[in-house]
């Protein structure tokens, strides 16, 4: 957190020889040297949230232009695709990052007559041109392979800083047989991150209590207002905003 080194981005002809990367690891790796617009669609439960908040702090490591939107919850394919064509219109993106099938099979058909391309993770098939899965793996675990695989092209290390996140995104106590949550428990007991950090600090509790004050309440009304301020506490790089934020859900637990 706090102050980041940036990678400098490899050139077009870099990206042309690395022929042996997924095709939609590639497509992100070109709108991130273009300056394209990224725009990031995934549920507000806690496993929507940690994965939105790993792909921003990967995204934003390699001072990527992007954005997130939740989806709201019961939303039907009339009202997403609204909000896909309002997004289209008014931030122009070259890439939709899709975290949510339902989503994915409303909006595919709208960006047929658009430059915009579609990138879906953790679901879809061979009928989509950028569909990225690793089968028999959550929506968390192939959002950290999708950009551990992303940070290996830059050539960095930097994705098991976040780890954490799948650890805390996941509702699996025992990590045993889990390489990737084993690790992400040992990282949660050494976090770096300020949001995380914070919760300890203020109500020092186990790695359970972390997942219930990251977990939104259970209330339509503010479902999506309370996921948005869990993702900011999860990736601010403000400590003085993450304690606000913190004090805030352990309030109103």
């Amino acid at each position: 957190m706090g102050n980041t080194y940036r990678r400098l981005l490899p050139s077009e002809e870099i990206l042309q020889r690395r022929k042996y990367t997924h095709k939609a690891i590639l497509r992100i790796m070109t709108a991130v040297n273009n300056r394209e617009k990224i725009i990031i669609y995934g549920k507000g439960n806690r496993e929507g949230i940690c994965s939105i908040a790993i792909l921003i702090l990967v995204l934003r490591y390699f001072n990527a232009d992007f954005d997130y939107f939740i989806i709201p919850r019961g939303g039907n394919r009339e009202s997403l695709i609204t909000d896909a064509k309002t997004h289209l219109d008014f931030f122009n993106p070259g890439v939709m990052l899709s975290l949510n099938q339902t989503f994915t099979e409303s909006v595919y058909g709208t960006l047929w007559n658009n430059d915009t391309d579609l990138i879906s993770i953790g679901h879809g098939d061979e009928t989509m041109e950028y569909s990225f899965t690793a089968e028999g793996n959550s929506l968390l675990k192939n959002v950290f392979i999708f950009a551990k695989e992303l940070s290996i092209n830059y050539d960095t290390r930097t994705i098991y800083r976040y780890v954490d996140l799948v650890y805390l995104g996941s509702g699996i106590r025992d990590v045993s047989l889990d390489e990737i949550l084993g690790m992400g428990l040992n990282r949660l007991r050494i976090s770096k991150n300020y949001g995380i950090q914070s919760l300890k600090k203020l109500n020092p509790c186990d790695e359970e209590g972390l997942r219930e004050l990251i977990t939104p309440k259970d209330n339509p009304g503010s479902m999506v207002d309370n996921s948005r301020i869990i993702i900011e506490l999860l990736t601010t790089e403000d400590v003085h905003r993450a304690e606000q934020i913190a004090k805030y859900l352990i309030n109103s637990r």
